[in-house]
């Protein structure tokens, strides 16, 4: 097992060269660093979030941007201080997606190799950016669930949510399966573990500045269709049949769109969201093993993605350990599909970034291709999950069994015979 891990890491540490060193996987054209590294610089220097630096993500997002910068905030010392820190991340969610493969029945030497391999579907944005510190905590969230801690992996999924909100998503899954699978009772504790870590998170930041920590939440509500996302889509679309110019909007440090039908459009995704979420999570609810868990948690950031007004690049990077998994389950289909939209986005971005901005009609029909590879990627989860998991019910995982029913007393007090039973 440990030459397993040794050379998955191994494998990872290749990768991730490639991204530093080698077309066109390098390519770094586009990234967030030097606003990265503006905040790192204020908040060394003493500046709380929110009140002497503006943080447009969750209050736990900066120390996770901030941390690199006690290496050095010079540019290029920085940027190898930001991709050694995502490296760090990169290995541990490795390690944790061949555990979460033993414990859903999958293979761990194919969970953790496929992972390895991640960096070179993303390209450099999986360094260039702090996504993978959300995974980590998720995947470690789930891990502690699956050896049936219902309380402290519910609150490290609400840390998770305190670093960048999406895995909020991922804790409805995760509530239902444990209704499914202990009960009401342990359901309903397990919410209050999460409340509390993500109370406190926010608490900080109010005390930190009422008014930066409102104006963060504006922020993100305030934002428009961004260009590369599924309503975006949809409203080019429209504009192509001549329902109105959908105009460009260039705002929020990202490029969108604006059209007379936005709103109508952006509501009808998130009905589509809410949907999908409510069927992720009566599945996990039917079936509480640990691969519907798994699985129904990670497939919330697809639908987030494919369905959300806002879609970055960046946020692929939050597919990339249910591919990883489904390649241990054998769920080939949704691996390749996932994969495939993860590369997708590394042809789009950022070589392409700005044949996008100009509805360039090539570039325009590469992001509706991989925005219909999430759809797809989405589908295909609610199709595994709807299947039995024969092979997760063999692989004896450590979670504690549903409880029994207790037996039917007659009004002797001694256990009622069965109708179909002898005698």
């Amino acid at each position: 097992m440990r030459r397993d891990a040794a050379i998955a890491l191994g494998l990872l540490a290749g990768a991730w060269a490639a991204t530093l060193w080698l077309a066109p996987f390098s390519d770094e054209r586009v990234n967030d660093l030097f606003v990265y590294r503006v905040l790192a610089e204020q908040v060394l220097d003493g500046g709380l979030p929110y009140r002497d630096a503006f943080l447009e993500y969750p209050p736990l997002a900066a120390p996770v941007i901030a941390l690199p910068g006690l290496i050095g905030t010079g540019a290029e010392l920085f940027r190898a201080a930001f991709a050694g820190w995502m490296l760090l991340l990169a290995g541990t969610c490795v390690l944790l997606c061949g555990a979460l493969a033993t414990r859903s029945g999958g293979s761990r030497r194919t969970g953790m190799l496929a992972m390895a391999l991640a960096p070179l579907l993303c390209g450099a944005m999986v360094r260039t950016h702090f996504d993978l510190a959300p995974v980590a905590l998720t995947l470690a969230a789930l891990l502690l669930l699956c050896d049936g801690r219902s309380r402290a992996g519910p609150a490290l999924l609400g840390a998770a949510t305190l670093v960048k909100g999406y895995p909020l998503l991922a804790a409805a899954p995760a509530l239902a399966w444990l209704a499914g699978r202990e009960g009401r009772c342990a359901a309903l504790k397990a919410a209050a573990s999460l409340a509390a870590v993500i109370t406190v998170g926010c608490g900080l930041a109010l005390a930190a500045s009422p008014e930066g920590a409102l104006e963060a939440l504006r922020y993100q509500g305030d934002r428009p269709v961004q260009i590369e996302s599924a309503p975006a889509t949809a409203l080019l679309a429209l504009d192509a049949i001549g329902s109105a110019d959908a105009r460009s909007v260039s705002s929020h440090r990202s490029d969108g769109l604006s059209h007379p039908a936005d709103a109508a459009v952006v509501a009808a995704f998130d009905g589509l969201l809410l949907l999908a979420l409510g069927l992720l999570c009566r599945a996990a609810w039917k079936r509480p093993t640990a691969r519907s868990l798994v699985l129904a948690a990670l497939a919330t950031a697809v639908a987030f993605a494919a369905l959300g007004k806002v879609l970055s690049p960046q946020f692929l990077i939050w597919l990339t350990p249910l591919s990883a998994l489904a390649l241990a389950w054998r769920e080939r289909a949704l691996a390749a599909v996932s994969a495939l939209a993860i590369l997708l986005t590394q042809v789009e971005f950022p070589a392409r970034y700005a044949d996008v901005v100009a509805r360039e009609p090539g570039a325009v029909a590469l992001v509706a291709l991989r925005n219909l590879a999430l759809l797809a990627v989405l589908a295909l989860a609610l199709r595994a999950l709807s299947r039995p998991e024969a092979a997760a019910a063999r692989s004896g995982w450590p979670g504690r069994p549903r409880r029994p029913r207790p037996a039917r007393r007659s009004a002797r007090g001694l256990p009622r015979r069965s109708r179909t039973s002898p005698g």
